[in-house]
């Protein structure tokens, strides 16, 4: 058996993933790739996985790609200890959790780390022409439209504006579920706080705590998620700390268009 995870110390996608692999004891080896570099439009990573993103894991040969599909096949192929609930009702309601994060979780956070962080990164290492190659390299069209926006306006896009709102709505649900039970499903930690877990780290990190300030559950939570064993068994569960270093270098520098962006939306 060998397991082999491509992935990137910038990636929340990723760290779902490792989450998973650790709490479930397993041995991976791991690639990372420097995203910013363009390592992932490489030709023999995009054999591996033609959307050039990260993580894409290899089992013996065999290639999985999006995350949540990872988790999933992690989950079948390594059943013990149980990621997901017995109950059926339990079950639709984690994978109803992990669609939410795909589909509105994953793009909000994309945008804010984007318009706090990357863009500067961007700025910094390519000229006005590798970065329109850049963009041009995107596969996915509204992926693609969005991160342009943002490069270009910054925490002002509408983007920003728009994940700011989706972020309320869901930290309230979170805050919700959470304040009737211990985990984002039932009892026991599921797939479903690994998927959120890196994603709400991310927001703390950007400096965005206020979005949880009325929501002790939520922060509670949050408090039990980052302490848990898998993730205390991880090297660098959350980045590394040279990235994190350059994720809240620059979340101090624009503190103010923050705070502005959170009275205002």
């Amino acid at each position: 058996m060998t397991l082999l995870l491509f992935t990137s110390v910038e990636s929340a996608c990723a760290q779902k993933v490792r989450l998973v692999l650790a709490e479930k004891q397993l041995v991976w080896n791991e690639q990372s790739l420097n995203l910013r570099r363009g390592d992932q439009f490489a030709p023999e990573y995009l054999k591996l996985n033609p959307k050039a993103v990260v993580p894409t894991l290899v089992h013996d040969g065999v290639v999985i790609r999006e995350s949540s599909i990872i988790n999933e096949y992690l989950e079948e192929a390594y059943p013990q200890p149980r990621l997901s609930p017995v109950d059926l009702l339990q079950r639709s309601q984690m994978r109803l959790w992990v669609k939410t994060g795909d589909d509105e979780l994953h793009p909000a956070i994309g945008v804010l780390t984007y318009a706090t962080v990357l863009r500067h990164q961007m700025n910094e290492m390519k000229t006005p022409q590798q970065l329109q190659q850049h963009f041009a390299s995107i596969t996915d069209p509204k992926r693609r439209e969005r991160q342009q926006q943002t490069h270009e306006q910054g925490l002002q896009s509408p983007a920003a504006e728009l994940a700011i709102r989706n972020l309320r709505q869901i930290i309230m649900a979170m805050d919700t579920a959470l304040s009737a039970h211990q985990w984002l499903v039932g009892e026991n930690y599921s797939l479903a706080d690994a998927a959120f877990a890196p994603y709400m780290v991310r927001l703390h990190k950007l400096g965005l705590t206020g979005l949880w300030r009325q929501h002790p559950s939520f922060a509670n939570w949050l408090q039990r998620v980052t302490q848990r064993e898998n993730a205390l068994r991880l090297e660098n569960p959350w980045g590394s700390e040279k990235f994190n270093a350059i994720v809240n270098r620059h979340a101090e520098a624009a503190s103010s268009d923050l705070s502005k962006l959170l009275q205002q939306n």
